[in-house]
C-alpha cells in the first residue's frame, strides 16, 4: 500500500504546475487592484490554486489508496488525472486570456455540440502541439511520482502537518476580508473572484444581513429563462409583397475592414445602397447575434425559443407569402442550434456546406447560391429569401493558393501566440486578407444580381453578426465573446433598396431594427413594431437611450456615451467606460437597470423578474 504522505508530496509538487499556469490569470488583473489589495490577493492565489492542486487527491488518489489498488496503478491513474487536469487548466485559462470566462456548459455545447470541428476550427499542427504537450506533461508526473515516493522515504514529513493550517488560516482571511469589503460596497473582490477557475461565489449577503443593517444592493436579480411569451402580441397585418431578399452575414465582420482597400467590391455596393456607418449587433457572439439579426428581440430568448420552437415574425411572414426559402450556409446550423427555432422548418437547409474547411466552404456556399440564381425562372413571380452565411472570418485559415494584398501575415490564426503586449500586425492582416477574400464572393454574388435582371427587385443586406478584436483596448482581449466594447460589437451594415435613395446615415442602429424595417419595407405591416420587436425602423433616426445586449456568461447594456453595465448570471454587476476600465466607485444605474429588465419582460406572458427597488 503506498503511503498517503506519498500523494501530499506528489500533489505538492504539481502544485508547482498549477501556480505556474495561474500566472495566466494574474496577469490580466490590473495593476491598480494589485496596488491596493496586495496582501489579500496573494493570500487568495495561494488559498484557491493550492486548492486547486489538490482536488485530485480527495477525488482520486485517496480512494483508489484505502481500496489497496496496485501501487502502479494508482502512479498511472494519479499521472494520467493529473496531465488530464493541468492541460484542461491550461486552456482554460488560455480561453479566459481571450475572453475572460472560463471553460462552462456553452463553452462545453460547441465543443461536445453537433459539427463542433467547425466551431473552433485549428490546424493539424495546433492539433499535435497539444498532443505532444499532453505526453510530455504525463512523462513529467511519472517522473514527480517518483521523486515523491523518495521524498516521502527521505523525510519525516512533519512539516506537512503545517500545510493544511495555512491554507485553512488563508482562506479564513480571504473569506473575512471579502465579507467586509462587500459590506462598504467593494466589488473589487468579485472582479478578482472572475480571474480564478472554479471560484466559488458565497452569498455573503444572506451572511451580511445578520450583522448589518444597511448593506449595499451587490446582486441583480435575472430570472430569464423557461418563460410563455406573448409574441408576437397582436396579430400582425401584412400587404402581399414581391420583393426578393437576400440577407449576407459574413461571420466575425469588424466595420473598420469596410473599405476601399478590405472590400473594395462591397465598398463600392455600399455608395449605391443606404449606408449605417453606427451599427451594432445586439451580441458579441453568433447565437445572439444572428437572433437578434431575425428576431429583433433580446438574445436572452435564445433558449426558450429553441425550447418551444417559436418561430420569428419574418421567417413566418416570408412563409405565408409562400417565398422560395434557400438558406446557404458555410458552417452547419446546428451548433448553436439556429435549427430549433429560426430555421426550424428546414433542418435539410442547416448542414453546412462540403469541404474540410472554413474557405473550402465558403467556396461551395458562392457555388451553390449562383447556381441557385442562374437557375431561376426569370418570369416566375415567386420572389425568394435567401441567407448566405460565410465561416471564413472565423476561421481565419488561408487558402492553399491565396497571398492576399496585406503584408506581413500569418497564413492561420496562431492562437497560442495572443497574450498581453502582442503586436496585432499579422493577425489582423491574416484577417483583413480573408475579409477581401470573402469580398470577391459577394462581389460575384452582387454581379449575378444584376446579370439576371434580379438587383432592382431585391433588398440586399450585408452585414456582420457580431464583429472582431485585435486588443483594440489594449486590454488582451482578441476575437469575440469576451467583452461589450465597439471592436466586438459595431458591424458594418448595408441596406440595398432600389427604391431608396443613396444616402450615408450617423444615427445609432442596431440588429434589433432590421426586423421591424423589413415588416414595415417589405410587408407594409400595420401594427407597431412594439407588437414584435424592441427595435425599430432602420430609417427612423430616433435616437436609442441604451443598447441591450448579451453573451453566454450575462448580459448588459451599452449606454449613449459608450460605458458598459454587465450584468452576470451570478448576480453580480460590473460597470466599465467604453475602454474596458472598470469603475469600481460606480453604482449600478438602478433606473436603466429596471428600463432594460422592463424591454426584457414586454414579450413575457406573466411577469416574474424582481425589479430592483
Amino acid at each position: 500500500m503506498i503511503p498517503i504522505k506519498v500523494g501530499i508530496y506528489f500533489f505538492l509538487l504539481n502544485s508547482v504546475f498549477v501556480f505556474f499556469i495561474s500566472g495566466k490569470y494574474v496577469e490580466l488583473i490590473p495593476s491598480v487592484i494589485w496596488e491596493s489589495q496586495t496582501i489579500y490577493l496573494c493570500l487568495s492565489l495561494f488559498s484557491h490554486f493550492l486548492f486547486l492542486s489538490y482536488i485530485p487527491f480527495f477525488f482520486i488518489y485517496l480512494p483508489l489508496v484505502f481500496k489497496k489498488v496496485n501501487p502502479k496503478i494508482v502512479c498511472a491513474i494519479s499521472a494520467f488525472v493529473v496531465t488530464l487536469g493541468l492541460v484542461v487548466l491550461a486552456i482554460d485559462a488560455y480561453i479566459f486570456s481571450l475572453y475572460r470566462f472560463h471553460i462552462n456548459s456553452y463553452v462545453m455545447e460547441q465543443l461536445l455540440g453537433p459539427d463542433a470541428g467547425q466551431v473552433f476550427e485549428f490546424t493539424w499542427m495546433q492539433y499535435l502541439m497539444v498532443f505532444l504537450l499532453f505526453v510530455v506533461l504525463f512523462v513529467a508526473e511519472l517522473f514527480l511520482f517518483r521523486l515523491a515516493i523518495n521524498l516521502a522515504l527521505k523525510f519525516s514529513g512533519s512539516f506537512l502537518i503545517s500545510l493544511p493550517a495555512l491554507w485553512v488560516i488563508s482562506f479564513a482571511f480571504v473569506f473575512l476580508y471579502r465579507t467586509l469589503s462587500l459590506a462598504n460596497g467593494n466589488r473589487v473582490v468579485e472582479t478578482i473572484e472572475r480571474h480564478y477557475p472554479l471560484a466559488l461565489s458565497f452569498d455573503t449577503n444572506s451572511i451580511l444581513s445578520l450583522s448589518f443593517d444597511d448593506i449595499p444592493q451587490m446582486k441583480v436579480e435575472l430570472n430569464l429563462t423557461d418563460k410563455e411569451y406573448n409574441y408576437p402580441k397582436a396579430q400582425l397585418k401584412t400587404e402581399h409583397s414581391t420583393k426578393n431578399l437576400l440577407i449576407i452575414a459574413l461571420d466575425s465582420w469588424r466595420v473598420s475592414t469596410m473599405d476601399s482597400l478590405c472590400s473594395p467590391n462591397i465598398h463600392k455596393f455600399s455608395k449605391q445602397s443606404s449606408l449605417f456607418t453606427h451599427h451594432y449587433s445586439g451580441s458579441n457572439g453568433t447565437r445572439s447575434g444572428v437572433f437578434t439579426l431575425f428576431y429583433g428581440l433580446p438574445g436572452v430568448y435564445f433558449s426558450d425559443f429553441c425550447n418551444q420552437s417559436i418561430p420569428s415574425v419574418l421567417m413566418q411572414e416570408l412563409e405565408n407569402q409562400n417565398y422560395d426559402i434557400k438558406l446557404f450556409p458555410s458552417a452547419s446550423l446546428r451548433n448553436p442550434p439556429l435549427d430549433k427555432s429560426l430555421f426550424r422548418n428546414y433542418p435539410d437547409q442547416c448542414n453546412s456546406a462540403t469541404g474540410t474547411s472554413a474557405w473550402e466552404r465558403d467556396e461551395n456556399v458562392l457555388k451553390n447560391f449562383l447556381s441557385y440564381i442562374n437557375s431561376r425562372d426569370t418570369t416566375s413571380a415567386t420572389p425568394f429569401f435567401s441567407f448566405l452565411f460565410f465561416d471564413s472570418l472565423h476561421s481565419m485559415i488561408m487558402p492553399d493558393d491565396y497571398e492576399g494584398p496585406f503584408k506581413p501575415a500569418w497564413r492561420f490564426a496562431q492562437y497560442e501566440k495572443l497574450g498581453k503586449n502582442v503586436d496585432p500586425t499579422e493577425f489582423y492582416n491574416l484577417y483583413k486578407n480573408m475579409v477581401y477574400y470573402l469580398d470577391g464572393m459577394v462581389g460575384q454574388i452582387l454581379d449575378a444580381l444584376k446579370e439576371n435582371g434580379l438587383i432592382d427587385n431585391t433588398i440586399v443586406i450585408i452585414t456582420g453578426d457580431h464583429a472582431q478584436e485585435f486588443d483594440d483596448n489594449k486590454c488582451a482581449y482578441w476575437g469575440h465573446n469576451g467583452n461589450y466594447s465597439q471592436s466586438q460589437l459595431q458591424v458594418p451594415f448595408i441596406y440595398y433598396d432600389k427604391e431608396k435613395t443613396p444616402a450615408t446615415y450617423t444615427h445609432w442602429s442596431s440588429h434589433y431594427d432590421v426586423v421591424p424595417t423589413l415588416m414595415e419595407e417589405m410587408f407594409v405591416v400595420k401594427n407597431c413594431s412594439d407588437d414584435y420587436s424592441i427595435g425599430q425602423n432602420l430609417f427612423q433616426k430616433e435616437e436609442r437611450e441604451f443598447l441591450l445586449v448579451d453573451s453566454y456568461i450575462g448580459l448588459g447594456w451599452i449606454s449613449q456615451n459608450g460605458d458598459i453595465t454587465n450584468l452576470y448570471y451570478d448576480g453580480s454587476f460590473q460597470c466599465l467606460n467604453s475602454h474596458l476600465q472598470e469603475k469600481f466607485d460606480s453604482k449600478l444605474d438602478t433606473i436603466t437597470y429596471k428600463k432594460v429588465m422592463k424591454q426584457i419582460k414586454s414579450f413575457y406572458q406573466e411577469v416574474s423578474i424582481n425589479s430592483m427597488e
